[in-house]
């Protein structure tokens, strides 16, 4: 059987880093991604930080094919026919499959408001924004840095570079959001925390406002103000991909409904995960990297199960799927680029050092197996010794390789 993968991210992963699995099936995988590297996004707003390198936030994707026998197409898809069960790439190659999984992620609306800004969706975008930081610390001037977006994504990389030893008195932040509060779906508590902490480090908060159109340096507002920004860092919300929308079942966001084996309704043959799927049943889930991580191991399964029913000539039915469910419980917790962490679940909100202990913990266990090289955590024994301060080295200019 063809099994064909869309997009490395955070739930195709298992299904990549296992592909030998489905070799002695007689199984082949293809892997089509147009980024060679998988930003974590639980740990990116650190590396931004100066907490971790380059390195230990990314997965090497093409070591992970080579290793598993995948065949890496390094090229973003553009359409899909899944009558004819194919993905077609930009230079125009047509990839057949038997059992598709899609793991695209989502984008930042608005494009077009702001077509030179740096956005957090797709993350692997983000390394703009380390290669303007590393031109602010080791420049001589004062440079601006505007995050259009209040959520949590925005916020906490507010927190992260404001913090940045190498950045104060450098960098000039602010945060244009166009509601009253900063994450606003988070508990009055943890909304006041994130303030209070951003104020005090000098980051400039606009609320009840709006770009309307950021060109170059100029950023042009809703409340008829403007705003000069060196660098503008796009955080607001995410909507589906287009070209899976036009063919595939979808909900008024362009994602992608699927049901809870992540199979999309009327096309059994095709997986759809991550922030690319809304499950059905569980709609009004947040788009955190958490949800993608969860539904990992079911993918996997589920696409392994597939391709073997249907390689037996057994039919999609026989192949006894599993249903994926999110924790009852998925607690957020945001870096504050210290020594210290806000931990929020439903209504509670809590921060402490512990808290951020307990995050090192979780996304260090979670990438470490994935990774081609040793980290750079591997000789503290302090969790929390990384806030004390970057080096050098923190990071990288090199534009990840497309």
């Amino acid at each position: 059987m063809r099994v064909l993968v869309v997009g490395g991210g955070h739930a195709s992963l298992p299904l990549l880093a296992n592909a030998r699995e489905l070799r002695p099936s007689g199984h082949g995988v293809t892997l089509i991604s147009d980024c060679d590297r998988l930003w974590y996004s639980g740990m990116t707003p650190e590396y931004l930080g100066g907490v971790y390198t380059h390195a230990d936030v990314t997965i090497d994707l093409g070591a992970i094919c080579e290793r598993e026998g995948v065949r890496f197409v390094p090229e973003p898809a553009v359409h899909l026919d899944p009558e004819a069960r194919f993905v077609e790439t930009a230079s125009g190659s047509r990839l057949p499959y038997d059992v598709l999984a899609v793991d695209v992620g989502a984008a930042n609306p608005a494009t077009g408001r702001a077509p030179e800004a740096v956005r957090t969706k797709p993350l692997h975008r983000i390394g703009a924004l380390a290669a303007f930081l590393h031109e602010v610390a080791v420049g001589e001037s004062e440079r601006t840095l505007a995050i259009v977006g209040g959520g949590a994504a925005g916020v906490e990389v507010a927190l992260n570079v404001s913090a940045h030893p190498q950045l104060r008195g450098r960098l000039a932040v602010t945060i244009i959001e166009p509601g009253e509060a900063l994450v606003s779906g988070f508990p009055p508590r943890a909304r006041r925390w994130a303030a209070d902490r951003l104020r005090s480090r000098g980051v400039a908060l606009r609320f009840g406002t709006e770009v309307i159109r950021a060109e170059g340096h100029h950023l042009d507002l809703s409340d008829g103000s403007s705003l000069l920004a060196d660098r503008v860092l796009w955080a607001t919300g995410s909507v589906g991909q287009s070209w899976l929308a036009e063919v595939l079942p979808a909900d008024a966001q362009g994602f992608v409904r699927a049901g809870e084996t992540l199979q999309v309704s009327g096309h059994p043959h095709v997986f759809v995960a991550g922030d690319a799927a809304v499950v059905e049943g569980h709609e009004g889930l947040a788009r955190v990297g958490v949800h993608a991580v969860k539904q990992g191991p079911t993918l996997r399964r589920n696409v392994r199960a597939l391709a073997d029913a249907l390689g037996e000539g057994k039919t999609v039915e026989a192949a006894g799927l599993e249903r994926w469910a999110p924790y009852p419980a998925a607690p957020l917790i945001l870096s504050s680029g210290e020594r210290d962490a806000l931990f929020v679940v439903g209504s509670l909100a809590l921060h402490g050092a512990w808290a951020l202990a307990l995050k090192h913990r979780v996304d260090r266990a979670w990438i470490e197996p994935y990774l081609s090289h040793p980290p750079s955590w591997s000789r503290r024994t302090d969790l929390r010794a990384a806030a004390q301060g970057p080096t050098d080295s923190t990071w990288e200019t090199t534009a990840p390789r497309r």
